[in-house]
């Protein structure tokens, strides 16, 4: 047992040491236009995935109908999750192509069949880091951070034209970059 142990020792030791050299010698690229490598995605992937499900599991999920609390998350989405996420008819801004990872696109199977809306308020709460998600949950109250997510779920049978309809009723509008898709 003491030969395993050794052992196991001895190639962590290295596998570290490794690992150490591929940082050192500048190996891994951290470009932003420079895919992962499948490991590194894998393992990142895994990480994310994981600490999500774990920190959220707590979570007491509110009641997400209404008509009052959609009205409630448009604008915060409007002006904030739009520009990366776009919206029904608008197509996120431009430098979000040159993000890694891209952020979805809120009606994707990715936010709306995986993500629990408990999953997704820590998310908009806590941010994640390295990837360009912010933490809305040191500038966004508890009552808003629920109404984002009310409306990140409204998202997926929300028509162009009632997008827009919303965005004048609200009184906002779009920035002189942004626009409709194609």
């Amino acid at each position: 047992m003491k030969r395993f142990f050794l052992s196991f020792l001895v190639i962590l030791g290295l596998i570290i040491l490794a690992g150490a050299a591929v940082i050192w010698l500048g190996l891994y690229n951290v470009a932003a236009d420079a895919p992962h490598w499948k490991l590194t995605f894998w393992i990142l992937d895994e990480a994310k995935d994981r600490s999500i499900e774990v920190h959220s599991r707590d979570i007491i999920p509110q009641p997400l109908q209404g008509n009052e609390l959609i009205d409630r998350g448009f604008p915060h989405f409007h002006n904030t999750c739009r520009l990366c996420h776009g919206g029904p008819g608008i197509s996120p801004l431009e430098f979000t192509a040159g993000l890694y990872p891209r952020p979805p696109l809120f009606p994707s199977k990715d936010v709306q069949q995986d993500l629990t809306d408990t999953q997704l308020y820590w998310i908009v709460k806590n941010g994640l880091k390295m990837t360009g998600m912010p933490s809305f949950g040191v500038t966004h109250s508890e009552q808003d951070l629920w109404a984002i997510v009310a409306f990140v779920r409204r998202l997926a049978t929300l028509s162009p034209q009632e997008y827009q309809a919303m965005v004048q009723k609200a009184g906002l509008g779009l920035g002189e970059k942004e626009g409709k898709h194609p």
